[in-house]
């Protein structure tokens, strides 16, 4: 417990830091960083040294005042594309699962899984292990190969150079046939999940794009196979259309991706 609330009381000071630093575009001194926190001299400074090693600070060489470093600066604007993709995803998943019936699921790429940040609940019911804020392996969920599928090369390399678990017996393990299996989704434009995460579930993705023409998070429609398979070419229409709405309001003008090189 106590090593919980050291911890806390760290970050508490990090972030009580960083905030005060982002209020002065011209910079603010490490005395009067001190007074406005009333942090110890020794302790703000340890802080910010480390800060400064980790490029989240900036010390001006001539007045030795503290600014936001672009690592900083590069968290606030990866914070403000999310919340930018959520703000404008929400009403258009409202009226995709209004006229499914079906969950519709918003998510983006991190690190070689999926994080859902909004889900919007259909007039039918369902039970998934999804949850807001869930991670979950990119391989093996319909939204997860949807965002898989458009990141580089390199990273897919290195998240199917991993040791891939079988979730259901459905679950695609095989490393050449998940490239051949991300492939087909950039040809086609869309993935399925077809009980490879849960058994008795399945799901239909489609991913966003910005006006950088990089892809920035998926939306997925998923249900029990039992009532998502017979209307699925009907529910992939309708999450093209959204999905192409979502992504036109994001700047993003459409044009053909290129195909994967199959590793072997």
């Amino acid at each position: 417990m106590a090593e919980k609330k050291e911890a806390s009381s760290s970050a508490d000071k990090v972030l009580t830091l960083l905030e005060h630093i982002s209020d002065f575009p011209d910079g603010i001194s490490l005395a009067a960083l001190t007074r406005a926190t009333g942090m110890a001299k020794t302790t703000a400074f340890r802080i910010l040294e480390r800060l400064r090693e980790r490029q989240y600070v900036i010390q001006d060489g001539d007045t030795e005042r503290y600014l936001l470093g672009l690592k900083s600066l590069e968290l606030g604007m990866k914070g403000l594309m999310n919340a930018n993709l959520v703000e404008v995803a929400i009403p258009y998943l409202k009226k995709l699962s209004a006229k499914t019936g079906e969950t519709c699921f918003l998510g983006v790429y991190s690190g070689g899984h999926v994080v859902y940040l909004y889900k919007s609940e259909g007039t039918l019911s369902i039970q998934t292990n999804a949850r807001l804020g869930a991670r979950f392996p990119a391989y093996c969920t319909g939204i997860g190969k949807a965002l898989l599928a458009y990141q580089p090369l390199a990273e897919i390399d290195a998240v199917l150079s991993q040791p891939l678990r079988a979730v259901t017996d459905k679950t695609l393990v095989d490393r050449v046939a998940l490239y051949e299996a991300l492939a087909d989704i950039r040809l086609r434009g869309y993935s399925r999940d077809d009980e490879e995460n849960e058994e008795g579930l399945t799901c239909i993705a489609r991913p966003v794009f910005n006006y950088t023409d990089e892809i920035v998070g998926a939306i997925s429609v998923a249900g029990p196979t039992h009532r998502v398979v017979p209307k699925i070419d009907e529910t992939n229409r309708e999450l093209e259309k959204v999905c192409t709405i979502i992504s036109q309001r994001l700047g993003h003008i459409s044009h053909e991706k290129p195909l994967l090189t199959t590793r072997r």
